[in-house]
């Protein structure tokens, strides 16, 4: 008698826990959704895939507002949705209603923003435009997948070309070829740096065994030796002037070189002259006494 009693206390006791609890929850969400002031509704129209239901939070610039209290599907691609405001708040005539992400879980709300601060409100039972919802949780989630999946290709792309193909053992090579080029460029440089400071060496003792005086003496010579060629240049133009001024006389007939020149016996009179020169020559030669008379006393 005393073990069924017992039973049936526990019975009432966990029936009574479950009413509690669930009386607790009802009213819960009795509250969230207004209590006894159900405020007035609002409508706002969003793509089929939002992620909307009933009982999702609204927010305005923050600030819990309502409630989402129904959502249809429209034929038209779109998702109406009534929304129940509380009638201590109004909503901005210059207010866009987006979807975000509420938590991690992949839970939604509406948040409405205003553009800026007025006193002109929607009438209720007014649509909210909706403006461009932020990137969800499964949003970002298929990013991520399409961002994983890039950078597999691109590993295997690399392992590809620089494993399979042996690309990192050319590498290798290229910037050992490049070291021992370095290596080479150094030492031709050094090289070269020890020769320039061998010829700045040279040059300078070349300079300081050179006599200043003999400098001087040297562009003295060069100076006039400049000066003389100008006076045997003008010495040149004066004779080449002259002769210019001969060859005019010449070519136009004046003077008597001219009359030489263009005597057409000429030649023929120095041929004769010429050939009794010669036979006088000849006779002064055979009989000295007929052209020479000495006498010695």
């Amino acid at each position: 008698m005393a073990v069924k009693m017992k039973r049936r206390d526990e019975v009432v006791v966990g029936a009574l826990l479950l009413v509690t609890l669930l009386l607790g929850l009802g009213g819960t969400l009795w509250i969230a959704r207004g209590g006894l002031s159900r405020g007035y509704e609002m409508f706002a129209k969003f793509p089929w895939g939002a992620g909307l239901k009933q009982g999702q939070p609204v927010l305005l610039a923050g600030v819990n507002i309502g409630f989402v209290s129904d959502v249809q599907l429209v034929p038209d691609g779109t998702l109406l949705v009534n929304m129940t405001i509380k009638k201590d708040y109004r909503i901005p005539i210059n207010s866009t209603a987006t979807v975000e992400a509420n938590g991690i879980f992949g839970d939604q709300l509406i948040a409405v923003t205003p553009v800026r601060a007025t006193t002109e409100f929607l009438p209720e039972r007014d649509t909210i435009p909706t403006g461009v919802s932020a990137p969800g949780i499964p949003d970002l989630l298929a990013k991520g997948d399409s961002i994983a999946r890039n950078v597999n290709l691109l590993t295997s792309n690399i392992r590809s070309e620089f494993v399979d193909s042996g690309g990192i053992k050319q590498i290798r090579g290229a910037i050992n070829d490049m070291t021992k080029l370095l290596t080479q460029i150094t030492a031709v440089v050094s090289t070269q740096n020890k020769e320039l400071t061998t010829t700045q060496l040279q040059v300078r003792k070349l300079l300081a065994s050179v006599d200043s005086g003999k400098i001087d003496s040297t562009l003295t010579n060069v100076r006039s030796a400049s000066a003389n060629l100008e006076k045997m240049s003008r010495g040149l133009d004066s004779t080449r002037l002259q002769v210019n001024a001969l060859i005019d006389k010449v070519n136009n007939g004046k003077g008597s070189i001219p009359l030489l020149l263009n005597d057409p016996t000429l030649h023929t009179k120095l041929v004769g002259l010429s050939a009794q020169v010669d036979s006088l020559i000849a006779d002064i030669k055979k009989n000295p006494r007929k052209y020479i008379n000495l006498k010695i006393f």
